[in-house]
């Protein structure tokens, strides 16, 4: 990849100097994954850090004989880094949804790259923040109808990895089981909920390219706004 590449699509490198960004390439892997295939198992976290230049990928909590979809990236995304400061086996893997490609710099090399940049060491301080704010808003998560609660995530996916299109946003046609994990519902509410957002024409799912179109966010926004306060 070019070095405008890495500093467009990644907001962690956005800007940087063009000597540091040549140096993260100079020590990134480039990898690709199939789907379903795991990308980070349960006993291999802290060894790397995981940039996603294209697909999808999940982060999966394992308990016991379950297996939960905790977050869902896209691309211009990453994982692996809170597994590289902290060290701890973490219970839980992440495995691809749909064909991935990544730069995988190794624990070693990211933490250099930390120390290099004070611009990168903000970032990254910020993009921590930001996910345990995320997490603290998720555990009041269940308070919420299952319809606000799956325009929530939904939305969240648009604003983070969506790409605009005619169609309307564009997302991954994703497992429904996945996003009923997200949104803390059993699949045949998810199910139900989705095909009632299809038929008022809010989503569009389109199989042959495995995509799903937010057709109208406005209008998402709007039952998180109108439903939430009930």
């Amino acid at each position: 990849m070019e070095t405008q590449e890495i500093s467009e699509l990644f907001s962690l490198f956005h800007n940087l100097n063009t000597e540091t960004i040549e140096w993260l390439l100079s020590m990134a892997e480039r990898d690709s994954y199939d789907s379903e295939e795991v990308i980070i198992a349960e006993d291999s976290w802290g060894k790397a850090v995981y940039f996603i230049v294209s697909g999808w990928i999940k982060l999966e909590n394992i308990y016991s004989q379950e297996i939960i979809t905790v977050e869902i990236i896209g691309k211009g995304g990453c994982v692996g880094e809170a597994g590289v400061l902290d060290g701890i086996n973490h219970n839980s893997r992440v495995v691809a949804i749909s064909d991935v490609e990544v730069l995988k710099v190794s624990a070693q090399r990211f933490i250099q790259i930390l120390f290099r940049d004070s611009q990168i060491q903000n970032r990254f301080l910020k993009l921590m923040v930001s996910r345990v704010t995320e997490y603290q808003k998720y555990c009041q998560f269940y308070r919420q109808t299952g319809k606000v609660k799956l325009a929530t995530i939904l939305i969240s996916l648009a604003d983070k990895y969506g790409q605009i299109t005619e169609k309307g946003v564009k997302l991954y046609n994703f497992p429904i089981q996945n996003l009923a994990d997200l949104a803390q519902l059993n699949l045949e509410e998810c199910t139900q909920i989705i095909y009632k957002l299809e038929h008022k024409n809010l989503i569009n799912i389109d199989l042959n390219s495995e995509s799903l179109y937010i057709s109208n966010l406005k209008q998402l926004h709007h039952i998180i706004g109108k439903l939430g306060n009930e």
